[in-house]
């Protein structure tokens, strides 16, 4: 085969088609929100096992008193940010698509993904210093740090993956109207991370 035939070749096939490389994004997130569903269930699985069922008299959650209360209006506040980074990233998809580089709206997304990384990172170090940590508070204390702090890592590497967007439009100009699938999957990732949030926030804080 000839040198010609061999480059035409290696074009041709470079990388997966949009479409592949979508669907593949979609298996990825559906298999996390099996993964979020099961921590999700066992969370509620253990806490009626230990206290019984919400409606039932005596019902008592944290079971104790003495444990450290949730910082539920800062993590209200903190939600906003995120969602708003949701909006943020899609704005930029839209400026994208319209012909225009969208880093603005990508620098706002990083900052906003990371003030809420940095807002919860506070919030466990309070929890921490009142004594609510993975080994107290029973069930209660290790289902919450271990729920949040596997959607902070999500979050974190969202984060991420938005700067990797951001440094690759910056430099390289990497998405066009035409040619912007990288930048559209790590869109979906990141509106999937916020969903998943108010699934946590709602289970874990108001409930």
């Amino acid at each position: 085969m000839s040198t010609a035939a061999l480059t035409n070749d290696s074009q041709e096939h470079h990388g997966a088609s949009p479409a592949t490389a979508k669907f593949g994004m979609i298996i990825f997130l559906i298999s996390e929100g099996m993964l979020f569903a099961g921590l999700l269930g066992g969370y509620f699985v253990l806490r009626w096992a230990e206290n019984g069922f919400p409606w039932q008299a005596g019902h008592s959650w944290p079971p104790s008193k003495d444990i450290a209360k949730l910082p539920i209006l800062l993590t209200s506040i903190n939600t906003v940010f995120l969602i708003a980074s949701s909006c943020t990233f899609h704005m930029s998809e839209v400026a994208v698509q319209k012909g225009k580089s969208g880093l603005a709206w990508l620098f706002v997304t990083i900052a906003l993904g990371s003030l809420f990384v940095g807002v919860q990172c506070y919030e466990w170090f309070h929890l921490h210093h009142e004594g609510l940590w993975f080994n107290t508070g029973g069930v209660y204390g290790s289902s919450f740090f271990v729920i949040t702090g596997f959607h902070g890592i999500h979050v974190a590497i969202g984060v991420l993956l938005i700067l990797w967007c951001f440094l690759r439009q910056l430099f390289y100009r990497s998405f066009t109207p035409s040619h912007h699938i990288g930048l559209a999957n790590v869109a979906l990732y990141w509106h999937f991370v916020d969903v998943v949030w108010l699934f946590v926030l709602t289970l874990l804080y108001y409930v």
